[in-house]
């Protein structure tokens, strides 16, 4: 049975996930910052036979994304929820994700890993800052232009993520600046951000100094405020540079990690 979340439920929602934040990151960041008053946030649990809950989904901008902390939520029940709502992509940890995958031959899968910080093993560059507001405009138009980070968004839409997140102390944007032309040659910010946690996001370097170690550096330098600040860090990666680049700072896997997006 899954039944829509009510105000009453938030806290058996939040003693279900625990600290097993990492398979859950957005489900509980966003339940943690927004609660239910998002008209674009809904939360639903699922309800096995025994009346205790088995899985946690929640909605955001047409996304969905999937938590079962033992991995035995009800399958059909979830599909036909699925279907029902038509999502763009859809998210959670491998193993879930392989189950639905056979009942949606209409996505495509796409797998990486979710890790956390454990041991900052990459020595921070000095040089790098956190950037204020005057400058995510020039930071924006960087990230726009890669392919696989931000160009499928557009600079527009990314630019008010940004703007939105800088002003509600949400995300933050470490950058490394080249020391000749003062242009910016590398960012390593955080999509969302609790008091708690954070979750790392935009690691980019321009393609003329890729390969000498700038994203490691300005990537270290923004976790080591993070952790200064006494949070749990986490990333997601999806192709071995990444990974490679996460491991050499110090961060370790989760879980595997999957979306769907529809085809």
């Amino acid at each position: 049975m899954i039944l829509e979340c009510q105000q009453k439920d938030i806290e058996s929602v939040f003693s279900y996930i625990g600290d097993d934040y990492g398979k859950c990151l957005y489900i509980y960041i966003d339940l943690r910052k927004y609660g239910l008053e998002d008209e674009n946030f809904n939360v639903w649990i699922q309800f096995n036979e025994n009346n205790d809950i088995c899985a946690i989904i929640s909605e955001y901008y047409g996304g969905i994304q999937i938590y079962s902390r033992n991995e035995d939520f009800i399958q059909d029940e979830i599909v036909e929820f699925i279907r029902q709502k038509d999502p763009n992509v859809l998210f959670s940890i491998k193993p879930n994700i392989d189950k639905l995958k056979i009942h949606l031959p209409e996505y495509e899968q796409e797998t990486g890993t979710v890790g956390e910080l454990k041991e900052l093993k990459y020595p921070p560059n000095p040089n790098a800052y956190s950037a204020p507001f005057e400058e995510l405009e020039e930071i924006v138009g960087i990230i726009a232009e890669d392919e696989d980070i931000g160009k499928p968004y557009g600079f527009e839409s990314l630019y008010e993520q940004y703007c939105e997140r800088k002003k509600d102390n949400f995300g933050r944007n470490f950058v490394l600046r080249d020391e000749d032309s003062h242009e910016i040659i590398c960012h390593a910010g955080t999509y969302a951000e609790l008091t708690e946690l954070a979750v790392i996001g935009g690691v980019i370097t321009s393609i003329p100094f890729r390969g000498k170690g700038f994203s490691k550096e300005t990537l270290s330098s923004l976790c080591d405020e993070l952790k200064s600040e006494n949070k749990r860090i986490f990333s997601f990666y999806y192709i071995p540079a990444a990974e490679r680049m996460h491991i050499g700072v110090g961060f370790e896997k989760i879980e595997d990690w999957s979306k769907l997006s529809k085809m």
